[in-house]
Protein backbone atom coordinates (compact mmCIF):
# COMPACT_ATOMS: atom_id res chain seq x y z
CA UNK A 1 0.00 0.00 0.00
CA UNK A 2 1.42 3.40 -0.90
CA UNK A 3 1.81 6.08 1.87
CA UNK A 4 -1.16 7.76 0.99
CA UNK A 5 -3.35 5.01 0.92
CA UNK A 6 -2.23 4.04 4.28
CA UNK A 7 -3.02 7.40 5.92
CA UNK A 8 -6.58 7.94 4.23
CA UNK A 9 -7.22 4.11 5.26
CA UNK A 10 -5.90 4.71 9.13
CA UNK A 11 -7.68 7.91 8.96
CA UNK A 12 -10.73 6.22 7.85
CA UNK A 13 -9.90 3.12 10.87
CA UNK A 14 -10.02 6.07 13.78
CA UNK A 15 -13.05 8.02 11.96
CA UNK A 16 -14.96 4.05 12.42
CA UNK A 17 -14.07 3.70 15.80
CA UNK A 18 -14.74 7.76 16.68
CA UNK A 19 -18.22 8.14 15.10
CA UNK A 20 -19.80 4.26 15.46
CA UNK A 21 -21.36 3.17 18.59
CA UNK A 22 -21.71 -0.58 19.34
CA UNK A 23 -25.01 -1.33 19.20
CA UNK A 24 -26.28 -4.02 16.88
CA UNK A 25 -24.03 -7.27 16.40
CA UNK A 26 -24.63 -10.13 13.80
CA UNK A 27 -23.46 -13.58 15.45
CA UNK A 28 -22.37 -16.20 13.04
CA UNK A 29 -21.41 -19.31 14.19
CA UNK A 30 -20.72 -22.85 12.91
CA UNK A 31 -23.03 -24.88 14.71
CA UNK A 32 -20.63 -27.95 12.63
CA UNK A 33 -18.33 -27.11 15.47
CA UNK A 34 -18.53 -28.52 18.66
CA UNK A 35 -17.48 -25.49 20.69
CA UNK A 36 -19.91 -23.20 19.29
CA UNK A 37 -22.68 -24.51 20.83
CA UNK A 38 -21.03 -23.92 24.58
CA UNK A 39 -19.63 -20.18 23.48
CA UNK A 40 -22.56 -19.22 21.83
CA UNK A 41 -24.60 -18.60 25.09
CA UNK A 42 -21.95 -17.27 26.97
CA UNK A 43 -21.35 -14.37 23.82
CA UNK A 44 -24.61 -13.44 23.83
CA UNK A 45 -25.04 -13.03 27.23
CA UNK A 46 -22.12 -11.01 28.18
CA UNK A 47 -22.84 -8.27 24.81
CA UNK A 48 -26.91 -8.28 26.09
CA UNK A 49 -25.57 -6.86 29.27
CA UNK A 50 -24.34 -4.54 27.43
CA UNK A 51 -27.39 -3.48 25.70
CA UNK A 52 -26.09 -4.58 22.62
CA UNK A 53 -28.54 -5.86 20.08
CA UNK A 54 -27.90 -9.16 18.63
CA UNK A 55 -28.87 -10.95 15.32
CA UNK A 56 -28.38 -14.19 14.25
CA UNK A 57 -28.64 -15.47 10.79
CA UNK A 58 -32.42 -17.12 9.69
CA UNK A 59 -31.51 -20.71 9.40
CA UNK A 60 -30.90 -20.95 13.35
CA UNK A 61 -34.40 -20.09 14.10
CA UNK A 62 -35.33 -23.75 13.93
CA UNK A 63 -32.41 -24.64 16.13
CA UNK A 64 -33.02 -25.76 20.07
CA UNK A 65 -30.31 -22.72 21.36
CA UNK A 66 -32.46 -21.47 24.44
CA UNK A 67 -31.40 -17.60 23.55
CA UNK A 68 -33.65 -14.91 24.33
CA UNK A 69 -33.83 -11.09 23.25
CA UNK A 70 -32.41 -12.40 19.67
CA UNK A 71 -33.27 -11.01 16.14
CA UNK A 72 -33.12 -13.80 13.06
CA UNK A 73 -32.32 -12.34 10.21
CA UNK A 74 -31.20 -13.26 6.44
CA UNK A 75 -27.14 -12.79 6.85
CA UNK A 76 -27.53 -10.59 3.56
CA UNK A 77 -30.00 -8.24 5.56
CA UNK A 78 -27.72 -8.84 9.05
CA UNK A 79 -24.65 -7.66 7.72
CA UNK A 80 -26.10 -4.29 6.52
CA UNK A 81 -27.57 -3.11 9.91
CA UNK A 82 -24.75 -4.83 12.05
CA UNK A 83 -21.68 -2.39 13.48
CA UNK A 84 -19.96 -5.45 13.81
CA UNK A 85 -20.15 -9.34 12.78
CA UNK A 86 -19.12 -11.99 15.64
CA UNK A 87 -17.77 -14.82 13.89
CA UNK A 88 -17.68 -17.96 15.71
CA UNK A 89 -15.98 -20.67 14.39
CA UNK A 90 -12.25 -21.22 12.57
CA UNK A 91 -10.78 -19.48 9.48
CA UNK A 92 -13.03 -21.35 6.91
CA UNK A 93 -16.33 -19.65 8.70
CA UNK A 94 -14.42 -16.76 8.54
CA UNK A 95 -13.64 -16.72 5.12
CA UNK A 96 -17.35 -17.54 4.44
CA UNK A 97 -18.54 -14.39 5.80
CA UNK A 98 -15.41 -12.46 4.68
CA UNK A 99 -16.96 -11.70 1.07
CA UNK A 100 -20.40 -10.37 1.89
CA UNK A 101 -19.05 -8.21 4.96
CA UNK A 102 -16.38 -6.65 2.80
CA UNK A 103 -19.32 -5.18 0.77
CA UNK A 104 -20.77 -3.44 3.30
CA UNK A 105 -17.33 -2.42 5.44
CA UNK A 106 -18.39 -4.56 8.00
CA UNK A 107 -15.87 -5.25 10.45
CA UNK A 108 -15.37 -9.24 11.49
CA UNK A 109 -14.54 -10.32 15.45
CA UNK A 110 -13.45 -14.11 15.08
CA UNK A 111 -13.57 -16.21 17.86
CA UNK A 112 -12.01 -19.46 17.38
CA UNK A 113 -13.80 -22.70 18.09
CA UNK A 114 -11.94 -24.20 14.91
CA UNK A 115 -8.30 -25.49 14.93
CA UNK A 116 -5.99 -23.28 14.12
CA UNK A 117 -7.54 -20.14 13.53
CA UNK A 118 -5.18 -17.79 12.15
CA UNK A 119 -7.91 -14.57 11.53
CA UNK A 120 -9.70 -15.00 14.86
CA UNK A 121 -8.52 -13.00 17.29
CA UNK A 122 -9.95 -14.46 20.60
CA UNK A 123 -10.23 -18.42 22.37
CA UNK A 124 -13.30 -19.18 24.05
CA UNK A 125 -11.48 -18.70 27.33
CA UNK A 126 -10.96 -14.88 26.54
CA UNK A 127 -14.28 -13.56 25.99
CA UNK A 128 -13.86 -10.76 28.70
CA UNK A 129 -11.27 -9.24 26.08
CA UNK A 130 -14.50 -8.30 24.40
CA UNK A 131 -15.12 -5.52 27.03
CA UNK A 132 -12.78 -3.12 24.82
CA UNK A 133 -14.99 -2.94 22.23
CA UNK A 134 -17.35 -0.83 24.46
CA UNK A 135 -14.53 1.45 25.71
CA UNK A 136 -12.41 1.95 22.32
CA UNK A 137 -9.34 0.00 23.06
CA UNK A 138 -9.48 -1.94 19.78
CA UNK A 139 -8.03 -1.46 16.33
CA UNK A 140 -8.59 -2.61 13.23
CA UNK A 141 -6.46 -4.75 10.93
CA UNK A 142 -7.20 -3.93 7.12
CA UNK A 143 -6.08 -6.50 4.90
CA UNK A 144 -6.28 -6.57 0.48
CA UNK A 145 -8.66 -8.92 -1.17
CA UNK A 146 -8.14 -10.40 -4.55
CA UNK A 147 -10.83 -9.95 -7.43
CA UNK A 148 -10.60 -12.63 -10.43
CA UNK A 149 -12.73 -13.05 -13.66
CA UNK A 150 -12.83 -15.33 -16.47
CA UNK A 151 -13.53 -14.24 -19.39
CA UNK A 152 -15.05 -16.30 -22.12
CA UNK A 153 -14.53 -15.27 -25.99
CA UNK A 154 -14.52 -11.32 -24.80
CA UNK A 155 -17.19 -12.10 -22.00
CA UNK A 156 -16.92 -12.28 -18.45
CA UNK A 157 -18.34 -16.05 -17.54
CA UNK A 158 -17.55 -15.69 -13.67
CA UNK A 159 -16.34 -13.35 -11.10
CA UNK A 160 -15.05 -13.41 -7.58
CA UNK A 161 -13.59 -11.54 -4.45
CA UNK A 162 -11.26 -14.14 -2.07
CA UNK A 163 -9.71 -13.09 1.19
CA UNK A 164 -7.12 -16.23 1.06
CA UNK A 165 -6.57 -17.39 -2.63
CA UNK A 166 -7.90 -18.27 -5.73
CA UNK A 167 -6.38 -21.97 -7.01
CA UNK A 168 -6.74 -23.61 -10.16
CA UNK A 169 -6.57 -27.35 -10.23
CA UNK A 170 -7.08 -30.66 -11.62
CA UNK A 171 -10.35 -32.32 -11.60
CA UNK A 172 -8.93 -35.67 -12.35
CA UNK A 173 -6.11 -37.55 -9.63
CA UNK A 174 -4.03 -38.48 -12.63
CA UNK A 175 -3.87 -35.79 -15.14
CA UNK A 176 -1.58 -33.20 -15.59
CA UNK A 177 -2.28 -29.40 -15.98
CA UNK A 178 -0.57 -26.68 -18.14
CA UNK A 179 -0.26 -23.55 -16.55
CA UNK A 180 1.20 -20.42 -18.38
CA UNK A 181 1.60 -17.20 -16.24
CA UNK A 182 1.80 -13.70 -17.20
CA UNK A 183 1.73 -10.43 -16.01
CA UNK A 184 0.22 -7.23 -17.27
CA UNK A 185 0.62 -8.91 -20.98
CA UNK A 186 4.16 -9.93 -20.27
CA UNK A 187 4.68 -13.68 -20.30
CA UNK A 188 5.89 -14.70 -16.68
CA UNK A 189 6.35 -18.50 -17.02
CA UNK A 190 4.89 -21.80 -17.41
CA UNK A 191 4.87 -25.36 -16.42
CA UNK A 192 2.96 -28.42 -15.84
CA UNK A 193 1.89 -29.59 -12.52
CA UNK A 194 -1.38 -30.06 -10.74
CA UNK A 195 -2.30 -26.59 -10.56
CA UNK A 196 -1.67 -23.05 -9.00
CA UNK A 197 -2.29 -20.78 -5.94
CA UNK A 198 -2.88 -17.19 -6.76
CA UNK A 199 -2.28 -15.83 -2.14
CA UNK A 200 -3.28 -12.45 -0.38
CA UNK A 201 -0.72 -11.96 2.38
CA UNK A 202 -3.65 -13.11 4.77
CA UNK A 203 -3.64 -16.77 2.43
CA UNK A 204 -0.16 -16.72 2.53
CA UNK A 205 -0.19 -19.06 5.85
CA UNK A 206 -2.95 -20.95 4.55
CA UNK A 207 -2.71 -23.44 1.34
CA UNK A 208 0.54 -21.28 0.13
CA UNK A 209 2.53 -21.95 2.68
CA UNK A 210 1.68 -26.07 2.41
CA UNK A 211 2.87 -25.56 -1.03
CA UNK A 212 6.11 -24.08 -0.56
CA UNK A 213 4.90 -20.82 -1.39
CA UNK A 214 6.59 -17.69 0.97
CA UNK A 215 4.69 -15.82 4.09
CA UNK A 216 4.39 -12.48 3.54
CA UNK A 217 3.32 -9.88 6.04
CA UNK A 218 -0.02 -8.40 5.63
CA UNK A 219 0.70 -5.17 5.22
CA UNK A 220 3.19 -5.67 2.18
CA UNK A 221 -0.10 -6.35 0.10
CA UNK A 222 1.75 -8.45 -2.34
CA UNK A 223 0.34 -11.34 -4.35
CA UNK A 224 1.93 -14.56 -4.06
CA UNK A 225 2.00 -16.67 -7.07
CA UNK A 226 2.53 -20.94 -6.05
CA UNK A 227 2.72 -23.98 -8.72
CA UNK A 228 1.29 -26.76 -6.56
CA UNK A 229 3.63 -29.91 -7.13
CA UNK A 230 5.48 -28.52 -10.74
CA UNK A 231 6.71 -30.82 -13.11
CA UNK A 232 9.65 -28.92 -13.41
CA UNK A 233 12.44 -27.72 -11.53
CA UNK A 234 12.56 -23.69 -12.34
CA UNK A 235 9.05 -23.34 -11.52
CA UNK A 236 8.85 -21.09 -8.26
CA UNK A 237 6.80 -19.20 -6.46
CA UNK A 238 6.91 -15.66 -7.58
CA UNK A 239 5.89 -12.42 -5.52
CA UNK A 240 4.32 -9.59 -7.52
CA UNK A 241 3.41 -6.04 -6.78
CA UNK A 242 -0.38 -5.83 -5.98
CA UNK A 243 -0.70 -3.31 -8.70
CA UNK A 244 0.00 -6.14 -11.22
CA UNK A 245 -2.74 -7.76 -13.05
CA UNK A 246 -2.16 -11.50 -13.23
CA UNK A 247 -3.63 -13.71 -16.16
CA UNK A 248 -3.54 -17.34 -16.22
CA UNK A 249 -4.53 -20.13 -19.02
CA UNK A 250 -4.92 -23.72 -18.28
CA UNK A 251 -6.04 -27.16 -19.81
CA UNK A 252 -5.60 -30.89 -18.63
CA UNK A 253 -4.16 -33.08 -20.88
CA UNK A 254 -6.83 -35.68 -21.89
CA UNK A 255 -9.17 -32.78 -22.09
CA UNK A 256 -10.36 -33.65 -18.27
CA UNK A 257 -11.39 -30.20 -16.60
CA UNK A 258 -9.78 -27.41 -14.32
CA UNK A 259 -11.18 -25.95 -11.59
CA UNK A 260 -11.42 -22.47 -10.31
CA UNK A 261 -11.66 -21.98 -6.35
CA UNK A 262 -12.16 -18.80 -4.53
CA UNK A 263 -11.64 -19.09 -1.01
CA UNK A 264 -12.39 -22.71 -0.99
CA UNK A 265 -15.44 -22.24 -2.18
CA UNK A 266 -17.92 -24.24 -5.28
CA UNK A 267 -15.58 -24.68 -8.47
CA UNK A 268 -15.88 -23.57 -11.17
CA UNK A 269 -14.84 -24.88 -14.62
CA UNK A 270 -12.08 -23.48 -16.64
CA UNK A 271 -11.57 -24.08 -20.23
CA UNK A 272 -8.55 -24.10 -22.37
CA UNK A 273 -9.42 -20.87 -24.40
CA UNK A 274 -10.35 -19.12 -21.11
CA UNK A 275 -8.54 -16.19 -19.86
CA UNK A 276 -8.42 -15.96 -15.69
CA UNK A 277 -7.48 -12.17 -14.77
CA UNK A 278 -6.64 -12.03 -10.77
CA UNK A 279 -6.11 -8.01 -9.50
CA UNK A 280 -6.33 -6.42 -6.00
CA UNK A 281 -10.01 -6.34 -5.04
CA UNK A 282 -11.60 -2.88 -4.24
CA UNK A 283 -13.07 -4.80 -1.11
CA UNK A 284 -11.38 -5.39 1.75
CA UNK A 285 -11.86 -7.21 5.33
CA UNK A 286 -11.56 -5.69 8.23
CA UNK A 287 -10.46 -7.42 11.19
CA UNK A 288 -10.90 -6.32 15.03
CA UNK A 289 -7.58 -6.77 17.08
CA UNK A 290 -8.17 -6.61 21.30
CA UNK A 291 -5.34 -7.78 22.41
CA UNK A 292 -2.14 -6.04 20.07
CA UNK A 293 -0.40 -9.43 19.51
CA UNK A 294 1.83 -8.80 16.15
CA UNK A 295 1.73 -11.11 13.16
CA UNK A 296 4.85 -12.58 13.93
CA UNK A 297 3.93 -13.79 17.36
CA UNK A 298 0.53 -14.89 16.22
CA UNK A 299 2.66 -16.88 13.03
CA UNK A 300 4.87 -18.23 15.83
CA UNK A 301 1.83 -19.44 18.15
CA UNK A 302 -0.04 -20.65 15.19
CA UNK A 303 2.31 -22.70 13.17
Amino acid sequence: MCPTCARLCGRHMKNWMAETEMKRFFIYPNMRKEGAYAVLPQVCDQLQREGVRLMLPMQLRSAALDLSGVDYMETGSAVQFADLAVVLGGDGTMLRLARVAAQQELPMLGINVGHVGFMTELEPGELGEMEKLFSGEYSLDSRMMLHVAVFRQGRVVYENDALNDIVLAKGTAFRVVRVRISADDEDVTHFNGDGLIVATPTGSTAYGLSAGGPVIEPSAENLAVIPICAHALAAKAFVFAPERRIALSAACEGGSEVFLSADGGQGFAIRPDDRVEITRSPLRTRLVRLKGISFYKILQKKL
